[in-house]
């Protein structure tokens, strides 16, 4: 005979009854102070300071649009926090102003930096002193001292897993890099994405990179696993003429891809650590004067699918190293008129100039209408000499699947050739490696110990060359 459910199962009642007593209890229960999800409106740096005082995680500061002048924001407050503009692009710091973002897992949204500058002393603008933070949708223009020797950063990274992303950094025009990474190995795992860089004028100074990413690697450290791990992605460079370098690696294990650089002076350089990764990046010269490709030194790099065209210098440079040591790890003077560089943060208490290049792959790129060499292994060879012994030429590197275009003609690939007079003839180099390389329209110039097998030359193609990659979209949103 069928029974009611309530009869076959009695428990199901009960259970049913108790379920609903526990979500009664719970409702009565005070609400959590974990996150509040707040939104904070404030007008002027006082209270902003009292809000940050009294902010849990979870709440949103929101700055009242208008001029903040003299505001000088240290963002320290349980994260999650964002601080962000009421309107986007609508706050203007101004003045002597900065902002600094302290405790971990910080988000600051929307604002603009104009008509000012650093105030006295300060290191940067914006700066990154914890982790897991983000500046996002923000611009620094023109935020300059009167006096193009005062040096500062426009954004510094001290901490790690911090991100600056869609903004625009215009205009600087004064000592020290746009943007740096610290010296520290807590600067470490840190991004700068879909960011605009443009208009940065050449005052004759060194130093003044977009970016120069400092990190373990910087004074030739012998660790191969530790490094800055920077990866700079998806950002545009326009009339950035500050520096020979426009993207400076000083660092182990960084990565740079998918950036587009356009009519600006110098190139994209590798210029100390190791293992650093370049890939897929759209360097655009249009005979911009002083304009460059990559420039490479160090060992174990990889270098693939880049775009280079139109450039008004080489396409890549490939450099010679400097020789400074010998078998022993005790100095080795080839001239009397060496004069090493002392660094006693070095392994050895000396770094050299420009590191030997080996033991890297260079795969795939495209090289179109440049107006030097597109390929130049070993460049810098003896540069200097006899104060520097820049001999050593590069080894081991794998050369594969390159492309080179030239309509007007000229040497498309060169290997510097080794000095065999002494004191140079003690050196021997193991060649580097061509594999399915082709030159439309130019010629080469290869010396031993390489070999021009794995170059094929042929006349100039009547096809047009590859197009370059798509720009992604940068710079903040409220500004396109």
């Amino acid at each position: 005979m069928a029974m009611p459910n309530g009869m076959r199962f009695p428990y199901l009642a009960g259970m049913k009854r108790l379920a609903a007593l526990l979500t009664a209890a719970v409702l009565l229960l005070p609400a959590g102070p974990a996150f509040a999800d707040r939104d904070v409106l404030v007008s002027n740096l006082a209270e902003l300071n009292q809000a940050l005082g009294a902010a849990v995680a979870g709440d949103t500061l929101v700055m009242a649009d208008g001029t903040w002048q003299d505001a000088v924001i240290g963002l320290t407050a349980p994260g999650p926090l964002t601080l962000r503009a009421q309107t986007p692009g609508k706050v203007l710091l101004t003045g002597r102003s900065s902002l600094s973002l302290n405790s971990p897992h910080l988000t600051v949204s929307g604002l603009t930096f104009t008509g000012g500058q650093a105030p006295d002393g300060a290191q940067s603008v914006i700066t990154f002193n914890s982790d897991h933070g983000r500046v996002t949708d923000t611009s620094v223009v023109d935020f300059n001292p009167a006096e193009p020797q005062t040096a500062y950063y426009w954004v510094y990274f001290k901490g790690g897993h911090n991100r600056l992303d869609h903004s625009l950094l215009r205009g600087k025009n004064h000592q020290e890099p746009v943007v740096g990474n610290d010296r520290g190995l807590a600067a470490k795992y840190n991004a700068v994405d879909h960011t605009r860089f443009a208009d940065v004028p050449n005052v004759g100074r060194n130093g003044m990179e977009a970016l120069r990413i400092w990190g373990y690697g910087q004074w030739g450290e012998l660790g191969t696993q530790e490094g800055a791990y920077f990866t700079i992605e998806h950002n545009l460079f326009e009339h950035v003429d500050g520096d020979d370098e426009i993207i400076s690696l000083k660092s182990n294990h960084n990565t740079v891809r998918f950036n587009t650089i356009r009519q600006s002076s110098g190139g994209l350089v590798l210029r100390y650590g190791n293992h650093n990764t370049v890939e897929n990046n759209v360097i655009l010269g249009e005979r911009y004067p002083a304009s460059e490709g990559i420039r490479v030194s160090g060992n174990s790099h990889t270098v693939r699918g880049n775009y280079v065209a139109g450039v008004s210098g080489y396409g890549l440079k490939v450099t010679s190293g400097e020789h400074m040591f010998d078998e022993n790890n005790q100095l080795d003077y080839l001239t009397p008129g060496f004069v090493p560089q002392r660094n006693p943060l070095s392994p050895y208490g000396y770094l050299f100039h420009y590191g030997q290049v080996t033991d890297s792959e260079f795969t795939a790129n495209v090289f179109v209408d440049n107006a030097k060499s597109d390929m130049h292994l070993g460049w810098f060879y003896k540069n200097h000499w006899p104060a520097y012994q820049m001999v050593l030429l590069p080894e081991r590197n794998t050369f594969t699947g390159n492309l080179v275009h030239r309509p007007k003609g000229g040497v498309a690939v060169i290997t510097s050739p080794q000095e065999t007079a002494p004191p140079l003839e003690k050196f021997t180099f193991e060649p580097n490696t061509f594999r399915g390389n082709v030159v439309h329209g130019g010629t080469i110039d290869v010396h031993a110990p390489n070999s021009s097998k794995g170059i094929v030359v042929l006349p100039r193609s009547r096809q047009a060359p590859p197009p370059p990659p798509q720009t992604a979209e940068t710079g903040p949103t409220w500004s396109r």
